[in-house]
């Protein structure tokens, strides 16, 4: 890695070996050995909508993990503003079943998940570490955070559901402010308060779909997001952050619409 990235080469790593700023951390969470910090210090984080600027002039990017896109992409507008309380912050996630790897397993055998519906890794999952961190980079403090991933009988797809208490002077008006200044000219997060999405809408596509939804009475804000966890959670996520490095369109090889219905 040294050798290619101290030469002509750039790289796109798709592991979660260079996500993480902690090598200790890494290990707690991963269970082997970390990358060196050198390399890890090297490296960007490929959100590709919210860090292009250090994307474009770099020689290693971190791709984002599946659940962490479409966590963060949802969250972001919000962490950015200051206006939610990550200490309250729940996040309940489900992804297809491709999620898991091509490897077979117990858990993913179609006799254990055809017409079932599981949780796993409860408290636990290896994306955890990942979403505070970026968070913390964006709010300042660290808080840790709920998140719950769960499998459901599809092939792919993750829809992510997040909830927080919000500032008491957050209007459904400032909301709609916010997430239109953050996404209105990125081309692949649509954002829709009228509606709920759907894995459907993004299936085979680089896109993100949003909703929000500001319950007054409680005081929280719900927003879902959803993305297919094999293209913008994975391939084409490092093909937009490609696009960015090399100076080409960011659409480039990816303006395809979802496979839907």
């Amino acid at each position: 890695m040294e050798y290619l990235i101290d030469g002509q080469a750039k790289v796109i790593d798709l592991s979660g070996d260079f996500r993480l700023l902690d090598g200790s951390i890494y290990e707690d969470w991963y269970g082997r050995p970390a990358a060196k910090s050198s390399l890890v210090e090297k490296a960007v984080y490929g959100l590709s909508e919210w860090n292009r600027e250090d994307i474009a002039k770099a020689k290693l990017i971190a791709n984002p993990g599946c659940y962490p896109t479409a966590v963060l992409l949802g969250l972001a507008p919000l962490a950015h503003n200051n206006v939610i309380d990550t200490s309250t912050l729940i996040i309940d996630a489900k992804s297809g079943t491709t999620g898991a790897g091509k490897n077979p397993s117990e858990m993913t055998h179609f006799a254990e998940m055809n017409d079932s519906f599981k949780v796993y890794k409860v408290n636990q999952h290896k994306h955890t570490p990942e979403i505070e961190q970026q968070l913390e980079r964006w709010v300042g403090f660290k808080e840790p955070i709920t998140f719950t991933p769960h499998l459901v009988p599809m092939s792919r797809g993750i829809m992510a559901t997040m909830y927080a208490k919000v500032n008491d002077s957050l209007t459904k008006t400032k909301v709609e402010q916010i997430y239109r200044d953050a996404y209105e000219k990125t081309p692949f997060v649509r954002v829709n308060s009228s509606r709920y999405p759907a894995t459907k809408e993004v299936y085979g596509s680089n896109f993100t779909n949003i909703s929000y939804h500001l319950d007054e009475r409680t005081g929280r804000i719900t927003v879902i997001s959803v993305i297919d966890n094999l293209v913008k959670g994975a391939a084409g996520q490092a093909i937009q952050n490609m696009n960015l490095m090399q100076g080409f369109e960011e659409t480039e090889g990816l303006w395809a619409m979802p496979v839907y219905p």
